[in-house]
């Protein structure tokens, strides 16, 4: 299993008096790197993790490695390799962003989308075929104008389409073509 760790990061610390260098260690949580590694080090792991997954730390029983990729970190514990991780991440990230595009595009299409009226004509015409009463239970109490097939899922406006319904029977219809 390949996961995100929000909470990977390198640390630093000055050693030295006059001569002063950076040291630096990866933490995560309660996990962190034993080894030191130069500022030259450091920063070969910053060019290299832009363009390929670079391992950065193991558990004491090497059962799990975090790697940078991205500027991300990762945890996995399935002993991947460099290249195994690479996939994953990138699929991860092209399925972030088709799930993204779909909501985007759904939240789209319902802001700019608005429901015309049913014409008056065709409210009369539907009246007067339906008797002023419910098709399914023949009321002609709390009348509703109900699309047979619903707008929603291509219905149109046109008296083909459009019955009279009671609210109650309206309800127990829903969003469904029955």
């Amino acid at each position: 299993m390949l996961k995100r760790d929000p909470s990977g990061r390198f640390q630093y610390r000055e050693v030295g008096i006059f001569n002063k260098k950076k040291m630096y260690r990866f933490r995560t949580g309660k996990f962190f790197t034993q080894r030191e590694m130069s500022e030259e080090e450091y920063l070969d792991i910053l060019a290299r993790q832009q363009y390929s997954p670079v391992a950065v730390m193991k558990d004491s029983t090497n059962r799990k490695c975090w790697w940078m990729f991205g500027d991300e970190f990762y945890w996995e514990d399935e002993d991947y390799s460099q290249e195994e991780v690479k996939a994953l991440v990138l699929e991860r990230i092209e399925q972030k962003e088709k799930r993204v595009k779909r909501a985007l595009t759904r939240v789209r299409q319902e802001a700019s989308w608005e429901r015309e009226p049913i014409p008056d004509d065709v409210k009369l015409f539907v009246w007067q075929r339906d008797r002023g009463c419910c098709v399914k239970c023949e009321s002609n109490k709390n009348l509703e104008y109900d699309h047979i097939i619903p707008v929603s899922k291509g219905g149109s406006n046109t008296a083909r389409n459009i019955q009279l319904l009671c609210q109650n029977c309206n309800r127990s219809k829903g969003g469904n073509l029955a």
